[in-house]
C-alpha cells in the first residue's frame, strides 16, 4: 500500500479504530480483542460452508455445527478409531501452504494423488498426504483417498469456503515433487535421504503456492472465501532454534500471505481469528499452550457469524461473547 500524504491524513481522520484499544474500548471484551470488521460479502443461512486447513479449521467447524442453518460437507467424513483416534474427520487437516494448495488444485482439477505417496512400513501403509493415522492396508489407503475426493466434490458448490493457514514448516518429496502433510518415517529418511527434504517456507515460497490455489478456486466459480491464520502454534520445529521464535516466523509469513491474497482477490476476505485469540495470551489456550479453549473458539466464531451471516443469530451475543462468559480466556471456564 502506498498513499500520498494528504490521502493518508484523510484515511486516518476517518478511521474510528486507528488507536489500539484500551480497556474502555468496546473492542476489548472479556480479556480478548475483537477487531471491527468490514465484510466484503454477506451470506444468508441456510448456507453450505466448506472448511480447509489446520486443526483450528476443525475447531471452527465444530462451532459452526451448533447452528441449524449451516451445512458442513467436511463433517460427513470419518474414519474408524483404529485408523485415527482423534476427531473423526481430523484426517482432513491440511497444515502447510504446499498441501493446502495441492488439495485445492486437485479438487478443482479432478486429479488423483500419486500412489507413490502411500508408503510401506513394518505394520502396513501410511499416507504421507494425510496428517497422521495408523498404518492400514494399501487397499484401504486408496479407498480412503477416494472418500476424501468425494467430500471435496462439494467444494466448488459451497456458498463459503473457509481456509485456515497453519504453519510453514513442511516435508517435500523430491521424486514426485509434492509437499507432504506428515513427516516420512525415520527409517525412510535414513534409507532414502535424497528423496525427502525439509522446507521452511518464506513469503516468496508460500505466496505463489497459495496464489495458484486461490486463482484455481476463483476460476472454478467460488465467489466467497474467508481466509484465516490459525492461532495454534507449532508443536515442534525442525528449523533449529527455539520453537517459540520459529512459531513467530511461521505466523508472520502466513499473515503476510493472507493480506496479499485478500488484497488481490475480491472474492477473498481476511478474518482475524489469529489476532483475536492471540490477544488473550496464554489464557486463551488449554494447559498445553497449544490448543485453543473451546469457549474462546465459540466466541471468535460468534464474532464471525455476527459479521458475515446477518440473518443467523449466533449464541455468542454482540462482539462474539456471551454475558456469562466474559472472563473465559483467563478463567478457563
Amino acid at each position: 500500500m502506498k498513499l500520498d500524504a494528504l490521502e493518508a491524513l484523510k484515511v486516518t481522520r476517518s478511521n474510528a479504530n486507528k488507536r489500539f484499544p484500551n480497556e474502555e474500548d468496546p473492542r476489548f471484551v472479556g480479556d480478548l480483542l475483537f477487531p471491527s470488521l468490514k465484510p466484503k460479502f454477506l451470506l444468508n443461512a441456510p448456507a453450505r460452508v466448506f472448511t480447509i486447513g489446520s486443526c483450528f479449521a476443525r475447531n471452527i467447524e465444530l462451532a459452526l455445527a451448533d447452528h441449524d442453518g449451516i451445512e458442513l460437507p467436511t463433517s460427513a467424513f470419518s474414519v474408524p478409531e483404529s485408523e485415527w483416534e482423534f476427531r473423526p474427520n481430523g484426517l482432513l487437516n491440511e497444515y502447510n501452504p504446499g498441501t493446502i494448495s495441492q488439495r485445492i488444485l486437485s479438487a478443482v482439477g479432478s486429479e488423483d494423488e500419486p500412489e507413490e505417496t502411500i508408503v510401506k512400513t513394518r505394520d502396513g501403509f501410511i499416507d504421507l498426504l494425510l496428517p497422521g493415522g495408523s498404518p492400514v492396508t494399501f487397499e484401504r489407503a486408496v479407498e480412503r483417498r477416494s472418500e476424501i475426493r468425494g467430500i471435496y466434490e462439494s467444494l466448488v458448490s459451497s456458498d463459503l469456503v473457509i481456509i485456515t493457514l497453519g504453519l510453514v514448516e513442511a516435508w517435500f518429496d523430491e521424486e514426485i515433487e509434492l509437499f507432504l502433510n506428515r513427516m516420512p518415517t525415520r527409517q525412510d529418511l535414513r534409507s532414502q535421504p535424497d528423496r525427502y527434504s525439509f522446507h521452511r517456507l518464506g513469503v516468496s515460497d508460500a505466496l505463489p503456492l497459495l496464489d495458484r490455489a486461490f486463482g484455481g478456486l476463483v476460476e472454478a466459480g467460488v465467489e466467497r472465501v474467508l481466509l484465516t491464520v490459525s492461532p495454534v502454534p507449532l508443536g515442534t520445529t525442525f528449523s533449529g532454534g527455539d520453537v517459540v521464535v520459529a512459531n513467530s516466523f511461521s505466523k508472520s509469513v502466513l499473515r503476510v500471505c493472507a493480506e496479499e491474497l485478500s488484497q488481490k482477490y475480491p472474492q477473498v476476505d481476511y478474518f482475524p481469528s489469529y489476532e483475536m485469540v492471540s490477544s488473550g495470551g496464554l489464557g486463551a489456550f488449554n494447559p498445553d499452550n497449544i490448543h485453543v479453549r473451546d469457549a474462546v473458539v465459540r466466541r471468535v466464531t460468534g464474532h464471525m457469524l455476527d459479521a458475515y451471516f446477518p440473518n443467523l443469530v449466533s449464541d455468542s451475543g454482540t462482539n462474539g461473547h456471551a454475558p456469562d462468559d466474559a472472563n473465559v480466556a483467563r478463567s478457563g471456564a
